[in-house]
């Protein structure tokens, strides 16, 4: 194995100018292509779930080790996480026929070999092989990230490594295995930092990058650290967004500067100033996704995304208290000003304040509200929409009575006005709309088409104390927003609908029933910051 010293390495001998010109521009579309196959890889490891990873042991450094700590955004992928990880993604993935088959892989050198088949499928590298060319080195990490290098942003991929002269010779040889492109010698840059081999564009800017990680890597920033430590526990995928995100594509977007240095066709007119309106506040994000008690779950944060309509301890109905049989439920709730922030955003997008006039106008013509002041009304602190697990399928297809549909919306505020604004509505769209079915208790209004639904909605359920609620909406008090089905609710309802959706297809029917719960709940904690939770678990 040869010296892991943070040098960089180049494919081919013949010389070419940092910038692409002269006898070496041609190598520009070749060199792209080695970046965009390796960052295949990481798309192609992502679609294959990380299925079946058979071994139990976890060790080497993480990708962050060798990214300069100015990288703005960072994706890795793990496919040799913590025993823990592994065991449960064997149990949970097994239980799918479909991926079973389809994917076929049973070790994780099995996967490594699918990603790489998958990365080359269709180009003439048929004289390099898996076994022979990329085995005897490739390790279990990889991961992609964005580094600021003058106006650019600049494209780097890492690989994990065992042997570095197998590693650059292997790069060398896919780089020259298409002899139709009249290619003479590669031009990729390479450099090593630890266990990891660094890929990008060009030689120069590779060789800076692999400098810069030595100095200073992600890994040991601050900024990096404290978003990490956000998501909770590590993960097979980790995602990585840093405050210097938003400001980097806001200047890509005014000057035109695409990663290559070329000059963007795709740009409008306006974008940039859309740009800093949407991340004038941004202080960064993060996500993970990983196989944790029982479930697979990805979890993000982020801080300074826009303004957003949610906010926890606003007082929503509270989706914990739908009826116990929901099958489906979306809940939000509403924070102070949510709609004046809503608004704002709406003006911008539709042209100015005079547009967006003109379009509230037209709105109050068409359905008889004053706008925008009776949509605040009408959606109330907060809203719950809810579909039963009892509804009877096949008459839903076969010959529908809207009047037996258990299903329904509950609106929490004032009970007077939010009924005002619905007759109004019904009064919009003529005597059809006699069969929407209006109930008040307090301060909460049902709406819906079957009257034994609506009349339930008002009464305390119990969901939010059902095992299949719990697994997946761990903290439901904290939650601003929150979107749950029980595929197990009403004695397989989900199985039944993949029968009609699929016209009995017993294959569906079998990789649905696997299923229990999914839900995704957001939250936002004292510091400002947004967490999105999405947990699904299986049978």
């Amino acid at each position: 194995m040869s010296t892991n010293e943070p040098q960089p390495e180049y494919l081919g001998s013949a010389p070419t100018s940092d910038d692409g010109s002269g006898p070496g521009s041609g190598r520009r579309a070749r060199r792209t292509g080695i970046i965009v196959t390796a960052v295949v890889v990481v798309v192609a490891a992502v679609g294959a779930g990380a299925y079946a990873v058979g071994q139990l042991m976890s060790g080497g450094t993480s990708p962050a080790s060798a990214v300069p700590a100015a990288a703005v955004a960072y994706a890795s992928l793990d496919l040799d996480p913590s025993a823990a990880q592994k065991i449960e993604a064997v149990k949970i993935l097994r239980k799918f026929p479909g991926l079973r088959s389809q994917l076929k892989i049973s070790s994780r050198d099995d996967l490594r070999k699918t990603i790489f088949e998958q990365a080359v499928k269709g180009s003439d590298c048929k004289g390099v092989s898996y076994a022979a060319d990329v085995k005897p080195w490739i390790g279990d990490r990889l991961a992609v990230a964005a580094v600021p290098r003058g106006s650019r942003i600049l494209p780097l991929v890492l690989l994990q490594v065992g042997d570095h002269d197998k590693a650059r010779a292997a790069v060398r040889a896919l780089e020259a295995c298409n002899p139709s492109d009249g290619l003479q010698g590669g031009s990729t840059g390479i450099a090593f930092v630890g266990d990891y081999m660094l890929l990008g564009e060009k030689k120069s800017d590779v060789a800076a990058m692999a400098s810069s990680a030595e100095s200073g890597s992600l890994e040991d920033d601050a900024q990096f650290k404290t978003w990490m430590g956000r998501t909770g526990d590590p993960g097979i995928l980790t995602m990585y967004a840093a405050k210097g995100a938003a400001a980097a594509i806001e200047k890509g977007a005014k000057t035109g500067v695409t990663s290559g240095g070329g000059h963007s066709d795709v740009l409008v007119p306006g974008s940039a100033q859309q740009l800093h309106q949407a991340f004038s506040g941004f202080e960064g994000a993060a996500g993970v996704l990983r196989f944790k008690d029982g479930a697979v779950e990805t979890e993000f944060t982020s801080k300074g995304l826009g303004t957003g309509v949610a906010g926890s301890g606003s007082g929503g109905p509270g989706v914990q208290s739908l009826p116990g049989t929901t099958a489906a439920a979306l809940s939000v709730a509403f924070k102070p000003g949510w709609l004046n922030g809503y608004l704002d955003r709406i003006k911008q997008l539709s042209g100015g304040a005079s547009s967006f006039e003109q379009m509230m106008r037209q709105g109050e013509q068409q359905t008889g509200l004053k706008l925008p002041q009776d949509i605040e009304t009408l959606l109330g602190d907060g809203f719950d929409v809810s579909i039963d697990s009892g509804a009877d399928l096949s008459k839903l297809t076969s010959s529908p009575d809207p009047s037996t549909i258990p299903a329904g919306i509950r609106i929490k505020g004032d009970a007077t006005k939010i009924t005002a604004v619905i007759d109004k509505l019904k009064k919009a769209a003529g005597p059809g709309a006699d069969i929407v079915q209006v109930q008040s208790k307090g301060d909460l209004v049902a709406v819906g088409t079957d009257p034994a639904y609506v009349a339930k909605l008002l009464t305390k359920g119990d969901l939010g104390s059902t095992s299949a609620f719990t697994k997946v909406v761990p903290r439901a008090d904290r939650t601003d927003g929150v979107l749950f089905v029980n595929f197990d609710a009403g004695n397989g309802w989900a199985e039944r609908l993949a029968d009609q959706l699929s016209g009995g297809d017993a294959s569906v029917r079998d990789n649905v029933k696997p299923l229990d719960a999914l839900g995704m709940s957001s939250w936002q904690d004292g510091d400002r910051v947004q967490h999105t939770l999405l947990r699904l678990t299986t049978d």
